[in-house]
């Protein structure tokens, strides 16, 4: 049984296009009921967890990070900056820089190579300061829906278990993240993590992104219009404006 993950094909990630959209103000919406306090608690215990993993190069900046940046030859470049929303930071010489995205040894180099024509020996560092808030939503059949503190390196199927696990309704082999990639087009993903669940192994589980949203459907939905009517349509406060219309083959048949 393969855990990779697919991509749904064009016509639902047209639907899940305008889902999307309407997603984050739903999973907003359900979380306001909640106690401030369980937020707040679980956005600290993300920050403390990435901090542990500052040193780790495969760590991922994303907005709201700060970072020091420091030149041994050159201090007067040295820089202290947080990630702006859109990624990117300002500095010295050479502008705007994109930041967001790329692990602290990517940025180092990054920056080496843009202050080459400027300075002579670009001996520059890159450390995270503070964390910015890494979230994600959870929804569907689990135990706990709302906000999910994550690590850097959390993947879907331990989000889930953080949400405390699925319900005895939710089916792990149609696990559906859906990532805002700075476009209009969402980047959705179907997971079968049934395996990793039998195994107790994550197996080839995908790595979250701050942000992320992930749908864990009930067990025995064959259809993805099925799919789409009860958690889309009923479950997001989609308006009838949207006038969406939809047609959809068996998820079995997904490559």
């Amino acid at each position: 049984m393969s855990t990779r993950p697919q991509r749904i094909p064009s016509l639902i990630a047209r639907v899940f296009a305008a889902a999307a959209l309407c997603a984050g103000a739903w999973l907003a919406g359900c979380t306001s009921g909640a106690k401030q306090a369980d937020i707040d608690a679980a956005r600290a215990n993300a920050v403390e967890a990435a901090r542990a993993d500052a040193s780790d190069p495969a760590y991922i900046l994303e907005p709201g990070d700060e970072l020091a940046i420091r030149f041994f030859y050159n201090e007067e470049l040295d820089a202290q900056v947080i990630i702006r929303p859109d990624g990117s930071v300002a500095l010295s010489l050479i502008g705007e820089v994109q930041a967001a995205g790329h692990s602290i040894p990517e940025l180092t180099a990054t920056l080496r190579e843009q202050y080459e024509p400027f300075v002579r020996l670009p001996d520059v560092t890159v450390n995270v300061l503070t964390f910015g808030s890494r979230v994600a939503y959870v929804g569907g059949e689990v135990r706990r829906p709302g906000v999910v503190g994550i690590t850097p390196r959390m993947t879907v199927l331990q989000c889930v278990m953080a949400a405390g696990g699925a319900t005895d309704a939710g089916d792990f082999k149609k696990i559906v993240v859906v990532r805002d990639q700075g476009t209009q087009e969402p980047l959705i993903m179907m997971l079968d993590l049934d395996q990793g669940i039998e195994k107790l192994a994550s197996m080839n589980d995908l790595t979250l992104h701050s942000r992320d949203i992930v749908f864990v459907p009930k067990t025995g939905i064959a259809r993805a219009n099925q799919f789409v009517r009860e958690y889309i349509r009923d479950l997001l406060p989609i308006q009838s404006s949207f006038n969406l219309q939809y047609q959809f083959t068996n998820f079995a048949s997904l490559p």
